[in-house]
C-alpha cells in the first residue's frame, strides 16, 4: 500500500472519530500544528531513530502533550501512528484530512495570482464572485506572480478565471488580427 493511501486512510479515521465527537475543526487546528512540531529536523531525527526504543518515543510523547490542550483522540491517533512507524506520513495526512474536511463542509479551496498582494476585500469579492458562478462555497488562497504584470488569475478545482492583462493583451491582439 502506498504512503499516500496509507495516509488516507489514516486521515478518514480520524475524521470519522472527529466527527463523532463533533470536533473536527479544533482536531485539524491541532493536527496542523503538531505536524509542524513533527517536521523540525530534531523531532524527525529523534522520531526516526532506531536506537530509541517505542517505549522511550511513546514516554516523550505523553510528556511533551499530557499538559496540552490536545484533544484527547488526537493525542491517541498521535500514539498509534508512532506505533505503526506512521508519523512520518503526517504532512500527507493533514492534507487529506483537510480535504475531507472541506468535502464534508461543500468547500472547494482554490488560489488567486496577482502580481501584488490582494487585500482582503478584493479576496473576499472574488471568492463571493467564484460563488455565485460555481454555486460552491469557496476559499482562495492569494499568491504573487510579478509576472502577471495586472489582474489576477483565479484556480479552483478545474476551473481557471483568467483576468489578466496578459490575457486582455493576447485577446485583443486575436481580434485585431481576425479583422
Amino acid at each position: 500500500m502506498s504512503k499516500l493511501d496509507l495516509s488516507k486512510r489514516y486521515a478518514r479515521a480520524l475524521f470519522a472519530v472527529s466527527k463523532e465527537s463533533g470536533s473536527q475543526a479544533k482536531i485539524y487546528s491541532q493536527l496542523k500544528q503538531v505536524a509542524v512540531l513533527t517536521e523540525q529536523p530534531e523531532t524527525k531525527a529523534f522520531i526516526n531513530n532506531p536506537s530509541v526504543s517505542l517505549a522511550t518515543k511513546k514516554e516523550v510523547f505523553q510528556k511533551a502533550f499530557h499538559n496540552s490542550q490536545l484533544a484527547s483522540e488526537l493525542v491517541s491517533f498521535l500514539e498509534l501512528l508512532l506505533e505503526k512507524k506512521r508519523i512520518s506520513a503526517i504532512s500527507e495526512i493533514v492534507k487529506t484530512f483537510e480535504e475531507i474536511v472541506d468535502q464534508d463542509n461543500g468547500l472547494t479551496r482554490g488560489f488567486v495570482y496577482s502580481a501584488k498582494p490582494l487585500g482582503p476585500e478584493v479576496l473576499q469579492s472574488l471568492e463571493s464572485k467564484i460563488s455565485n458562478i460555481l454555486k460552491k462555497k469557496i476559499v482562495l488562497t492569494s499568491k504573487e506572480d510579478p509576472s502577471l504584470i495586472a489582474g489576477a488569475v483565479a484556480k479552483v478545482g478545474g476551473w481557471t478565471f483568467d483576468d489578466s492583462l496578459q490575457t486582455h493583451l493576447k485577446n485583443l491582439n486575436e481580434e485585431l488580427l481576425n479583422h
